[in-house]
């Protein structure tokens, strides 16, 4: 029996099995294609002190408008990191001004102590929010497509214990049918049901194997991703701080 053979006495379940193996396959192949490109450190260091430059130079504008440009992880997470400084700097504006609407004249005098630790709260909350904006990008771009493949490796197991149900439904339907004296009669619903338990297994072993490699190999490398994006965040806020 050849494998198209093989195929065909699985029956009807063999055809979702398929698309789970071509895309645990899919996965794998792209999620190590993305893992094995990411920067080195010395690429890493060179990308942020080109994109300080430009900040430092032509301002938020430009700097977003060379990260667009660009491709790969940091340019990805130091999008997002614009972008989201960006949108602080809009609610703290916004904030300033219906603070000022609502005390009108009655505005009273700050004393500096009082100032300077509103002003390091406020700065606190924007780190914050600037290190879980880090966290986010980087595991969205290093984990993409991993919990898929992880259902894939849980999901394969299930299809194929169906297709054994299935399988041996039509067995037991046949011996109903025409007795127990010919073992031809259920020989096509129990090889349904070995078949598919036997390519459920096939796939989801090797797709738990590559989703725990996978996982491992993106967490290994958050750290030095980590590493640049937290010395860029500190830039921003270095910008925030002059700026007040």
């Amino acid at each position: 029996m050849n494998l198209l053979e093989t195929f065909k006495a699985g029956g009807l379940m063999m055809w979702p099995l398929l698309a789970a193996a071509l895309t645990g396959i899919a996965i794998v192949f792209e999620r190590t294609i993305v893992l094995h490109r990411l920067p080195k450190p010395k690429q890493c260091e060179k990308q942020l002190n080109e994109l300080e430059d430009v900040l430092t130079k032509g301002g938020l504008e430009a700097a977003a408008q060379k990260v667009t440009k660009g491709k790969g992880i940091l340019n990805y997470v130091f999008a997002r990191l614009l972008k989201r400084f960006d949108t602080l700097l809009t609610e703290r504006r916004d904030l300033e001004q219906r603070r000022k609407e609502i005390a009108g004249s009655k505005t009273e005098a700050v004393d500096p102590v009082t100032k300077f630790l509103t002003d390091q709260t406020q700065m606190n909350e924007v780190r914050e929010e600037m290190f879980v904006t880090i966290d986010d990008a980087i595991k969205s771009y290093v984990g993409k497509f991993l919990p898929a493949l992880n259902t894939v490796g849980s999901i394969a197991t299930l299809m194929g214990l169906l297709g054994t149900i299935t399988g041996m439904i039509s067995a037991f339907n046949s011996i109903a049918q025409s007795g127990t004296g010919d073992p031809k009669v259920v020989a096509g619903g129990i090889s349904e049901a070995l078949i598919t338990t036997a390519s459920g297994l096939f796939i989801a072993i090797p797709s738990v194997v590559g989703y725990r490699y996978l996982a491992a190999k993106a967490d290994a490398s958050r750290g030095g991703i980590e590493l640049y994006a937290v010395s860029f965040s500190n830039t921003l806020l270095a910008l925030l701080e002059k700026k007040d």
